[in-house]
């Protein structure tokens, strides 16, 4: 198997395992709160933070299967190489788009690398480095989407993803 489809699957696993792990914190909370009449001190806060992990890896799992909301009224009224030239601009804008957030985040999991959760046993840097981590991956995405964008440009048959 591919490198490229271990890592698809590993990001597929994880994000199954966060939403898993989020799920599972909020009905132990619940359990907790409203049958023991004992609220936990870090299920909210875990829930939290696999909330937002889970978040980017699906925005990653959605930049891969091309699966995001589009408002498509112009595109589909174009001919095909405006259609193609605008595939480009679009894929081109993401590719931006993941490389501004991968600045910022890779800064901001640094400034918060020695930052204590307040309940748990990891610091905010483990909760912030998904955010460069995602733009990373969605920015791979975006450039195989600007290669193939181009391809149609020119006329020539999209390469398998």
């Amino acid at each position: 198997m591919p490198l490229r489809h271990r890592v698809e699957r590993a990001v597929d696993w994880l994000a199954i395992v966060t939403f898993s792990g989020m799920f599972a914190c909020v009905l132990v909370q619940v359990f907790f709160r409203y049958f023991l009449d004992s609220p936990l001190t870090w299920s909210d806060e875990l829930a939290r933070y696999l909330f937002v992990w889970c978040a980017f890896l699906g925005w990653v799992i959605a930049a891969r299967r091309r699966s995001h909301l589009a408002i498509s009224a112009v595109q589909v009224r174009l001919p095909p190489r405006a259609r193609a030239a605008l595939g480009v601009v679009a894929a081109l804008a993401a590719v931006v788009f993941a490389g501004i957030l991968c600045h910022y985040g890779v800064r901001i999991t640094l400034r918060n690398a020695d930052v204590e959760t307040p309940s748990l046993f990891f610091t905010m840097g483990v909760v912030y480095a998904i955010v460069p981590a995602a733009a990373i991956a969605v920015g791979l995405h975006a450039l195989g989407d600007v290669m193939a964008a181009a391809r149609a440009l020119r006329g020539l048959p999209e390469a398998p993803r």
